[in-house]
């Protein structure tokens, strides 16, 4: 992208009112000056979902991850980053702020789906998304089973793209994302199933 391409994609982002097409606009910029790199940019974790669900979890920031070789080092993300006028990092050059957004760049991405990374079109290029059911079966594992615990933040999120799918809002593969769930890195099928149970239940209720 050329500077006057990066300054016109800024100020459409200064524009936006809604923080979550400000975000997703961040994340296309963001994304399309690695990929002219040759990079392969995934939105991950709740980030992802917020985009799935079209800010109805807003998760605060955008968590980046790779996807295939080459990565990123220190000093190309600090390169490509500063590309874009104003942008601060903060805590070394994995986490960088403007406009009140926060973009943080991590490794290589860790995901268990078996079909291709979702894809969302802006006008400034794409932002690729891990697939919704890892995202769904991350979210539920993190909520119910990381720790041993419960977290009411994670649950909440959880709810939310399970929602969303049941909704028919976004499409799922369900023997997919069984699968992820009861795959070991989660382990959280049981989990699955009453989240699911649990938001059937709410909708249904809902609709009465």
């Amino acid at each position: 992208m050329t500077t006057a391409e990066i300054t016109a994609a800024l100020a459409l982002i200064r524009q936006e009112t809604d923080l979550n097409a400000k975000a997703l606009l961040l994340a296309a910029l963001v994304s399309e000056l690695f990929r002219e790199r040759g990079f392969e940019p995934v939105v991950v974790g709740g980030s992802a979902i917020e985009f799935y669900t079209d800010g109805a979890y807003m998760s605060g920031d955008t968590d980046i991850c790779w996807t295939g070789w080459p990565q990123p080092d220190d000093e190309q993300r600090e390169e490509i980053m500063r590309q874009i006028p104003g942008i601060k990092c903060h805590g070394g050059v994995k986490s960088w702020g403007i406009e009140g957004l926060w973009i943080d760049l991590l490794g290589e991405i860790d995901y268990r789906a078996d079909k291709a990374f979702s894809r969302l079109d802006t006008p400034h290029g794409e932002v690729r998304l891990i697939p919704v059911e890892d995202a769904l079966a991350g979210r539920v594992y993190a909520a119910r089973c990381y720790c041993s615990g419960y977290d009411e933040k994670d649950d909440d999120c959880a709810k939310k793209l399970m929602a969303a799918v049941l909704n028919g809002r976004i499409p799922i593969d369900w023997e997919e994302a069984r699968r992820i769930a009861a795959c070991s890195k989660y382990n959280c099928l049981s989990e699955f199933e009453a989240v699911k149970a649990e938001v059937e239940a709410e909708l249904a209720k809902s609709r009465s």
